[in-house]
């Protein structure tokens, strides 16, 4: 049985704790609202015992010590464990026995990034365990998550807020905290949270126009790509902090065309506005394979030339934009 993080998250509130919960998926702000919500209902009152535990970095067997290593006076610990796939043989097996016959004073929190892990641990821990969802939600619940986190921080802000916040940072629920968080550090208190402050605050201007580039980009519009590109340049941002989304772009078209919808959609961080990672299987229609194999080759020589020439960024990104868009433009 899956559970929202939502549903956890009331369960929680609610005082009813689970002494093993397993959490699948990647978005860092769920995994780690639930950590410390679940760390406020155990420490109430008393001092906090919270430890990390890394296969990475540990021996599985010191991993499987510490978490079954009963002490005399059975204080309450909360143990978080990252990336069980990791775990060797007999850690393993023991790991599984443990989490079906849990310690009372001990909570467990398990994390999986990967979300549709395949692996036989995490098809075992599915069984036996709580499992939550703290995958990135949809779009619609991206807004919940957003309306949840400006109460939070008790801001007043207009409803259409809601949308732009989600349009430039909706990649993540991790991100969307970061920009909020941003925000607050910059309105005054009780000042409502309007579109023209959004567009004075110079950081949210640029991932505005850098999401209008990368949609005109997809529409394979190269007049308006040019004037928002070279605004971005203009802006502060060079071309070599233009080169990694923009190769993201077109390694994630190639993707597509490669798939044609069979492979499943990677769960990885890409540095793009959510809006045009949406909108990625009709920007792949516009564009053929050639076209993408051509871009990535020339954004591999502009990054040579980055490293070699005297070649202003105006011009290098200018050069990239006629090359590829007029192709078959």
């Amino acid at each position: 049985l899956m559970r929202s993080s939502g549903e956890a998250l009331r369960e929680v509130k609610n005082g009813n704790i689970d002494l093993v919960y397993f959490l699948l998926g990647a978005d860092y702000y769920l995994q780690n609202l639930i950590i410390s919500e679940i760390s406020k209902v155990i420490f109430n009152d008393i001092k906090e015992d919270k430890t990390f535990l890394l296969p990475d970095d540990m021996k599985s067997e010191d991993i499987i010590d510490r978490i079954t290593q009963s002490d005399l006076f059975s204080t309450k610990k909360l143990l978080v464990l990252r990336n069980p796939g990791n775990l060797r043989n007999k850690a393993r097996s023991d790991f599984l026995s443990y989490c079906k016959n849990p310690m009372a004073n001990i909570c467990l929190i398990i994390i999986e990034d990967e979300f549709s892990d395949r692996k036989s641990i995490t098809k075992e821990l599915k069984k036996i365990n709580n499992t939550v969802s703290v995958q990135t939600p949809f779009p619609s619940e991206m807004k919940k998550w957003t309306r949840f986190m400006l109460s939070e921080k008790q801001l007043t802000f207009q409803d259409s807020i809601i949308d732009i916040i989600v349009e430039v940072a909706g990649d993540s629920l991790f991100h969307i905290e970061n920009e909020i968080e941003k925000i607050s550090l910059n309105i005054k208190d009780g000042e409502e949270i309007t579109i023209d402050f959004i567009n004075q605050s110079s950081g949210w201007r640029m991932q505005y126009k850098r999401w209008q580039f990368f949609q005109a980009l997809g529409k394979r519009d190269l007049d308006r790509s040019l004037i928002l590109g070279l605004s971005l340049l203009n802006q502060g941002n060079s071309m070599i902090s233009l080169m990694y989304p923009l190769t993201a772009f077109f390694q994630e078209l190639l993707f597509k065309k490669k798939s044609s919808g069979t492979l499943p959609i990677k769960n990885s961080y890409i540095p793009l506005p959510p809006s045009v990672i949406k909108q990625f299987p009709q920007i792949a229609n516009r564009f053929n394979q050639e076209e993408i194999e051509y871009a990535l080759t020339i954004l591999g020589k502009i990054d040579q030339r980055l490293k070699t020439t005297r070649l202003s960024d105006e011009a290098l990104f200018t050069n990239f934009l006629f090359s590829v868009l007029q192709a078959n433009g």
